[in-house]
């Protein structure tokens, strides 16, 4: 199995090198790198990441890319940012959990791991098909659905779960 190093994304412009201004579109682009080589010591395995501004990202400099995509650079004050609210996503997740609704199984698995990345919720146990973990401080246990995703159920995932939160 190959295994890539991608870069994050750069405080300058690949063609000009002037520095990005904050909250501004950028083009990430991969391109195919012969001379460099993975980690598996593969020659020709390699990428090299360029960042563009929109307007540098002409057709054909992008004509021999592996892949591209867009993104932003971050605001200039992050402060600014709405912070997750961690009360209300425990409420919601054990409302959801509560509910046992099947079709919601995805958004509870999600929000259960946001909650445990930001250490409000431990996880103790996995088995097939579901998650047991519980809060801090407490001695019960909630039993949380991890059911199997498709990509698609991924994007969606991902889109409802910054729908409801306003990521």
């Amino acid at each position: 199995m190959a295994v890539w190093k991608v870069a994050r994304l750069g405080r300058v412009s690949s063609l000009t090198g002037e520095p990005f201004p904050p909250d501004t579109a950028v083009v990430t682009v991969l391109y195919g790198e012969e001379e460099e080589a993975g980690e598996d010591k593969v020659r020709g395995t390699g990428f090299v990441r360029r960042d563009y501004l929109v307007e540098e990202a002409t057709p054909e400099r992008l004509a021999d890319a592996f892949c591209v995509w867009r993104t932003r650079t971050p605001p200039e004050k992050p402060a600014s940012q709405r912070p997750l609210d961690l009360g209300m996503a425990r409420e919601f997740l054990q409302r959801l959990l509560d509910e046992g609704n099947p079709e919601r199984a995805p958004v509870a698995l999600a929000l259960a791991l946001i909650l445990m990345r930001k250490r409000r919720l431990r996880l103790l146990r996995q088995g097939d098909g579901w998650l047991e973990a519980r809060w801090p401080n407490e001695k019960e246990t909630v039993r949380v659905p991890a059911p199997e995703l498709t990509e698609a159920d991924t994007e969606a995932l991902e889109q409802e779960i910054q729908r409801l939160f306003e990521f």
